[in-house]
């Protein structure tokens, strides 16, 4: 659906968040624009500004604007295009407690040229139909995690890529969504997801008693496999299939600890 047009402003673009992810607090909430190359403009060493409003009705039923933040970018040769970050925590912030006052934002950039390209376009994309959406603004927002965590012994080894050890051990692994191809993932972009690798001796404490006993029992059966013994949950915010931003809590995406079982 097209997207409304204040009669002063432009193009409003809307970012709707699930009652779930409302509930938390925000800690951090950053805007992404992409600003148009510099290839087919001759823009180089020059400045834009980009301004950022969010829109708010009246007592009398008008639409205004209120400045929520800016930032100017310098041009740079042969530029190919590129993200542009913007601070909208107070204004995501304000949302989660007001959630009818989130009425959209706008956001304007000007230059040397105005706020079109010798094309005739805007300096940054803000149709989500262009590039078939990829280009489309989006908020990443950080929350915090209101609930309390206990520190546990953990018997498990932590390895890295430069470790010796040849014993079942934890080992790095992150995981990115972009090389996923997952562009409908917000947050996180890429997270560490860990990987257990390693030998399992059959004299190995295994996790499970159930698992020893077996051995003992079958011992030229299949024994014991470095695997998880503790996994822990990720956070993701990602748009649905009606372009809605939703907030859930996805378990066993992180290994915490590994083991022989």
């Amino acid at each position: 659906q097209p997207l409304p047009k204040l009669r002063h402003s432009g193009r409003v673009l809307y970012f709707r968040f699930s009652n779930k992810i409302t509930r938390n607090k925000v800690i951090q909430a950053k805007l992404f624009v992409a600003v148009r190359g510099n290839i087919e403009m001759d823009l180089t060493g020059a400045h834009i500004a980009i301004n950022v409003f969010r829109v708010q009705r009246g007592r009398n039923g008008s639409e205004t604007l209120v400045p929520v933040t800016e930032k100017k970018i310098s041009m740079q040769s042969k530029t190919e295009g590129s993200w542009v970050s913007l601070d909208v925590q107070k204004v995501v912030a304000h949302w989660f407690h007001y959630p009818k006052d989130n009425m959209g934002l706008i956001i304007q950039a000007t230059g040397p040229t105005g706020s079109k390209d010798p094309f005739g376009r805007s300096l940054i994309v803000t149709d989500l139909e262009e590039e078939n959406g990829t280009l489309t603004p989006f908020i990443e927002v950080y929350l915090a995690d209101g609930r309390a965590k206990r520190t546990k012994r953990n018997p498990g080894l932590n390895c890295d890529e430069n470790s010796h050890e040849s014993r079942c051990c934890k080992y790095p692994l992150t995981v990115n969504f972009d090389k996923f191809g997952w562009d409908w993932v917000i947050s996180p972009r890429k997270y560490e997801a860990y990987i257990c690798s390693g030998e399992c001796t059959p004299m190995t404490l295994t996790m499970y008693p159930h698992t020893h006993l077996l051995q003992m029992a079958n011992p030229k059966g299949i024994g014991p496999c470095c695997a998880p013994r503790s996994l822990s949950e990720i956070s993701m915010i990602y748009y649905n299939s009606e372009l809605n931003i939703l907030f859930s809590t996805l378990p066993g995406m992180v290994v915490e600890s590994c083991g022989c079982s």
